[in-house]
């Protein structure tokens, strides 16, 4: 692949930093292209503006820097990943450098793709394990992990949060509004997080003195949490509670893990499928029915049955229901006792002055039974 010699760019370009910010797509996109600038930066050993320049003046070759990029991330990112993130190249460059100085067809011939499939599994976390996570989190990540573990959200989704997006209900617990423009599939939809979550966003913003209008601002007040810290501190979290990956990355444990993670416990409080469905955001698994969904019943029926089940260190003990039901038998019987135990105003107290004399009826007694105490 030579160089053929400096160009001029024809028709409009736009910067690196324009394309990576571009306002129409959604979070985990410009998420994705800062990735790919980042990634071709370490590839090709130089900042981008400098890797630019160069190309220009024919110093180095688009397709030769394209190259050198993939050839680096294979091997380090999954089949699937390598794939989309090749797929970006031609409109960065087409947008950076023109489209006289980037070719679709020399690109595919020179740089071609390799076959994608799934090599891992995201692994979903036990229970018992997310509430060992979250009792030894710092209050940011508490929050975090409690979102998504409650929430089902993409990890894009619950950083990017502006604390308007959550409509805090008179109980306590909070709907996450998500827009078209926010969510992978350009759809609206909403999500619930429970009163604990709530409390621990709460609790870190006044840890922290957040003033951002973010749920989980990072430097500043201008920008989220970036989902690449999330990951790394999420995934320590993870192995400090003994889920580590298989030895051979088939199955790992992501940010991602939450997200079946929270399917399923929806699921085993008693949420329908359509509801954790809609909730989640498996838009093609409803079809045609997504357009048709009544948030208002989605809510009352999770309110009925998750926000209470999906509390993870203030949750009610399993046999709740049933130690209820027992604690009101009791009730009813000792109620029964006090009415038998009176207190007689017509009897005088002992000699001693210290006690009265009591009208004790026992239980199931036919004729009542009057005893004095009386000191001898």
């Amino acid at each position: 692949m030579g160089v053929e010699g400096a160009y001029s760019p024809v028709g409009y370009t736009i910067t690196p930093g324009e394309w990576a910010s571009d306002s129409s797509i959604v979070v985990n996109s410009r998420e994705n292209r800062r990735n790919i600038i980042r990634l071709i930066e370490q590839s090709n050993g130089a900042p981008i503006k400098q890797i630019l320049e160069d190309i220009r003046r024919g110093k180095i070759d688009v397709y030769n820097v394209s190259r050198t990029f993939i050839d680096s991330i294979r091997g380090k990112f999954a089949p699937n990943t390598v794939r989309v993130y090749r797929a970006y190249l031609p409109g960065f460059f087409q947008s950076v450098l023109g489209e006289s100085a980037f070719s679709r067809t020399v690109f595919d011939r020179l740089c071609p793709g390799a076959p994608a499939y799934v090599t891992h599994v995201k692994q979903s976390p036990p229970r018992e394990k997310v509430v060992e996570m979250l009792r030894l989190s710092p209050p940011l990540y508490r929050a975090v992990i409690g979102g998504l573990a409650c929430g089902g959200f993409r990890i894009g989704e619950w950083l990017s949060r502006r604390m308007s997006d959550l409509e805090i209900r008179p109980d306590g617990y909070a709907r996450v509004k998500l827009q078209a423009g926010q969510t992978k599939g350009k759809y609206s939809r909403n999500s619930f997080v429970t009163k604990e979550v709530v409390g621990w966003i709460m609790d870190y913003r006044t840890w922290a003195n957040a003033k951002s209008e973010y749920v989980f601002p990072s430097d500043g007040r201008t920008r989220y949490l970036w989902a690449s810290a999330a990951q790394k501190i999420v995934k320590r979290a993870f192995e400090q509670v003994g889920l580590k990956d298989s030895p051979d990355k088939s199955e790992i444990y992501s940010l991602h893990s939450f997200r079946t993670f929270a399917g399923d416990q929806l699921r085993e409080c008693g949420l329908s499928e359509k509801f954790v469905l809609a909730i989640v955001g498996h838009k093609n698994a409803l079809g045609a029915e997504f357009a048709y969904l009544d948030w208002r019943k989605i809510e009352q029926a999770w309110v009925e049955t998750c926000a209470d089940k999906m509390c993870f260190l203030s949750a009610k003990p399993k046999d709740y229901e049933q130690t209820k039901g027992e604690n009101t038998e009791l009730r009813e019987l000792l109620t029964v006792l006090l009415k038998r135990i009176t207190v007689n105003p017509t009897v005088e107290r002992s000699k001693g002055g210290k006690e009265p004399n009591l009208n004790f009826t026992p239980l199931g007694a036919e004729n009542p039974l009057y005893l004095e105490e009386i000191e001898r």
